[in-house]
């Protein structure tokens, strides 16, 4: 059956405000991970309270942020623990299935309720009490098939988590290639010459736009590659949305992007962020490079583009070029400083040889990117449709 409106959450849920037991786990509620242990969290929490002082939560409680509940801050507790007494602690009634309860309370419906419940005179005030959570009008299946929704939607929790995983794994594997790769730690097979030293303006041509982002009114329309549309992105290609602007024709041409280009960031409000780069990986059209940018334009007889942009992505590159930066009021590289540079650099035919290595381990994040966006959108849809009765399931009652 479905309770048409006739219920609240207090008819599911009862608050639990136990004191806690020694020896158990700190627990914390996340916005997006839900209940976590204290210790996993990447900020150090102290807390003055002793355990019997903390509330107490048993496996299957749901716990939620009173100050944050209409974000979303809530989850699962899958442990007995102990978490601060600023949070609130349900525990469900043998109507209600917990981990169905737990996704329901993420779902755009209970979030607006949430929010309306709340009391406070600005939105960083809103509270949700118990008192007031009780009180919300919920559409509830029966039980089993809450069981089963609830075991649809973890399963895709689980499929978002394992490509998390190998996501994460990915990137640390890409990164240690490029450490042993780009090091000459690691060579392959068949190349033994030794690697050259040689300065940066040897094998590339330094470009330096003198444009700004805005321009005096002229017949010739461009898109601007802008520092951000750089530092959000390994590759520059259509697919990015570039800045609308007007400029000379005469006074562009040098400084339109080509294929092949590598595309650095001179300077940043962040000393470690200077000589971000892009790889310009397609043909653009009519794509101006922008100010505070630099184009490095290789000779393709010399070095490999998609090599020098690994190159670049090294965190001991950018530091090799804050090194080089200067200036007081707006700290950063000039052509000089950028010209200055000087790299071991391997044969042209060792360097496709890594970079083909690099791009493939690119590839396979970006495939693994965009399986983890699908899941995610898969798993929102179905969120919407069996947690609003739009889709029913078809249960067995015993």
């Amino acid at each position: 059956m479905v309770y048409n409106g006739a219920n609240k959450l207090g008819d599911f849920f009862t608050s639990r405000r136990e004191r806690g037991a020694p020896g158990l786990q700190m627990l914390s509620v996340t916005m997006n991970k839900g209940v976590v242990t204290r210790e996993s969290l990447d900020r150090k929490m102290e807390t003055n309270l002793s355990d019997e002082e903390h509330l107490l939560v048993r496996k299957d409680d749901i716990v939620y942020n009173m100050m944050r509940m209409w974000q979303g801050a809530s989850g699962l507790a899958d442990r007995d623990g102990l978490i601060s007494p600023a949070y609130v602690v349900v525990a469900p009634k043998k109507e209600i299935d917990s981990l169905y309860a737990s996704y329901l309370f993420k779902s755009s419906r209970l979030i607006f309720l949430f929010g309306a419940y709340s009391y406070g005179l600005t939105s960083d005030r809103l509270r949700l009490y118990f008192n007031d959570f009780k009180r919300i009008p919920v559409n509830i299946p029966s039980l089993p098939e809450q069981r089963k929704i609830g075991k649809i939607i973890f399963t895709w929790d689980k499929a978002i988590a394992a490509t998390e995983k190998l996501l994460f794994t990915s990137k640390n594997q890409k990164k240690a290639l490029i450490q042993q790769l780009l090091n000459g730690k690691t060579r392959f097979l068949g190349f033994e010459e030794k690697w050259r030293d040689s300065s940066l303006s040897s094998f590339v041509e330094v470009i330096v736009s003198p444009v700004d982002k805005k321009f005096e009114s002229d017949e010739v329309v461009v898109e601007l590659c802008n520092y951000t549309d750089v530092y959000q992105n390994n590759y520059i290609t259509s697919r990015i949305k570039f800045m609308r602007a007007t400029a000379k024709e005469a006074e562009i041409k040098k400084y339109l992007l080509k294929k092949g280009d590598v595309v650095i960031t001179k300077d940043s409000e962040t000393p470690g962020d200077i000589a971000v780069s892009a790889l310009v990986s397609e043909e653009l059209n009519n794509v101006l490079c922008g100010y505070h940018l630099a184009i490095l334009r290789p000779n393709k007889h010399l070095v490999d583009s998609e090599f020098l942009n690994f190159l670049f992505s090294m965190p001991s590159t950018r530091y090799y070029f804050f090194t080089l930066a200067t200036g007081a009021t707006r700290f950063g590289l000039s052509i000089g400083g950028i010209k200055k540079a000087y790299f071991s650099m391997p044969s042209l035919e060792e360097q496709k040889r890594i970079a083909q290595v690099l791009t493939t381990a690119d590839r396979e994040i970006e495939v693994l990117q965009q399986k983890l966006v699908c899941l995610k959108q898969e798993k929102k849809a179905l969120m919407q449709q069996l947690l609003t009765g739009k889709r029913r399931l078809k249960v067995s009652e015993a």
